[in-house]
């Protein structure tokens, strides 16, 4: 008997909070050491092992000491690209990985001479299995290679065989994904037939279908932990999360297809609704609930959503909420808001024949709702100074410009947009930071 592993939508470095990405280093480690333990004989990664192509430091360490350990173990690693750790222009951790020899990567593709793209098969030494694979691009873009797939020599191919692929089966595909409902999804039928196993990635929760005409075992198993933070919040509600534990025999096929659930912490959900309330009134009840619930050592997510009768959502004291349950011990505090509104204020929508356009319009119909007592911020002066730092927030980098300088200069323009930029140049006009780097540092200070 073969057992294998298979991961996907891991998102390691996706959390940016301490105590978070102690948890995710954690669930990662532990199910990893989970797979030692039961000596599989090789592991899937199907898309997402990393929330960005290359993450911060800290996450690579621990993760090539968890990679080496697996082949010092003598277990096989094998890798799709997901949309998120893929990047066309620029080397990706995996890729170093792949050099290093801690993992293999799958996608081998060619051109034929018809226009049409066919796949090689990677073989296990120890079992014989047989894995071919598309990886996954940004926007769906990997759909254009599904197109083009000539599936003949994967579908004679004898022996056990195992497709890997990143993206939205359309048979497969729930509401109550994100990651599946945010872009574009595939039909079954670009999937190369009869194959054994088709392991999935990119849908965050777990689903294995039986598609018995020619896909006898499609399978997603979800984010060991969080991708997304809706992603916590269907923790919170009783998702179960983990990697799957395939057993096959080489004469019968799969025999088994388990999923693994990976512990990671435990939660507090809070939900209150603000229909037809004043804040005031809904302030008493997040405290109500909140004074309810035991937080220590939980990750709470509270849910707020309605339209408020009287007051404005900012009325609503989250920050104190927030602070309280942490000094009661909780690990973290998720407020999801997005659907909280009020009839006192709400942005109304504007016409216009641009995006430009339409953008200045609502700023200008909607700023007189700010109740500020700067005169920059409201008014005329308002409208046009939220217009130009949108304008400045929404530039793009640079060709090459490496993320650091990017952030760098674009908070620096919007710094200096709201008048608190660095030092005056020659000029007597303001620089950013970024400005600066750009011209070599050069103290301009007057």
């Amino acid at each position: 008997m073969v057992k294998f592993a298979h991961f996907s939508d891991i998102h390691l470095g996706f959390q940016k909070k301490a105590a978070l990405q102690d948890i995710e280093r954690a669930v990662f480690e532990n199910a990893m050491d989970d797979c030692m333990r039961r000596s599989v004989d090789f592991v899937l990664i199907c898309g997402d092992m990393f929330h960005v192509n290359i993450p911060e430091m800290r996450v690579q360490k621990f993760v090539f000491a968890k990679m080496r350990q697996l082949y010092e173990a003598g277990i096989p690693v094998y890798v799709v690209y997901g949309s998120h750790d893929f990047s066309p222009s620029a080397t990706s951790v995996i890729d170093l990985l792949a050099e290093t020899g801690y993992i293999t990567t799958i996608q081998k593709m060619t051109g034929n001479d018809d226009g049409s793209m066919s796949l090689e098969f990677v073989t296990d030494e120890k079992t014989g299995a047989k894995m071919a694979g598309i990886s996954g691009l940004a926007a769906s873009k990997d759909i254009a290679y599904y197109e083009k797939l000539n599936t003949d020599n994967l579908e004679s191919e004898p022996g056990f065989k195992i497709f890997l692929f990143h993206g939205a089966i359309s048979e497969m595909r729930t509401s109550d994904d994100v990651a599946a409902t945010a872009e574009a999804a595939m039909p079954l039928s670009f999937l190369p037939k009869n194959l054994d196993y088709y392991a999935g990635g990119h849908i965050h929760n777990f689903s294995h279908q039986e598609f018995a005409d020619h896909h006898p075992h499609v399978v997603y198993p979800g984010t060991p932990f969080a991708g997304y933070h809706s992603d916590l919040k269907n923790n919170a509600e009783g998702v179960r999360r983990g990697y799957v534990l395939v057993e096959f025999e080489k004469d019968i096929g799969v025999t088994s297809v388990r999923q693994i659930e990976t512990p990671s912490c435990d939660y507090a959900p809070v939900s209150v609704s603000a229909n037809f309330k004043r804040s005031d009134a809904v302030n008493t009840d997040i405290s109500k609930e909140v004074d309810s619930i035991d937080p220590k050592g939980k990750i709470v997510i509270m849910t707020v959503e309605g339209k408020l009768s009287e007051g404005k959502t900012t009325d609503i004291d989250f920050a104190a909420i927030t602070d309280d349950l942490i000094n009661r011990g909780a690990i973290d505090v998720e407020i999801k808001r997005n659907k909280l509104t009020s009839s006192e204020y709400e942005i109304k929508e504007s016409r216009g024949e641009t995006a430009d356009e339409i953008a200045a319009n609502t700023f200008d119909e909607n700023v007189g709702q700010v109740d500020s007592e700067l005169d920059a911020l409201t008014g005329k002066r308002g409208a046009d100074l939220a217009n130009t730092l949108l304008g400045v927030m929404s530039k793009p980098p640079l060709e090459n410009e490496p993320l650091g300088i990017y952030q760098s200069r674009i908070v620096g323009e919007a710094m200096s947009v709201l008048g608190l930029g660095d030092d005056d140049d020659e000029n007597g006009t303001r620089q950013s930071d970024g400005e600066a780097r750009q011209k070599g540092g050069k103290d301009t200070a007057s």
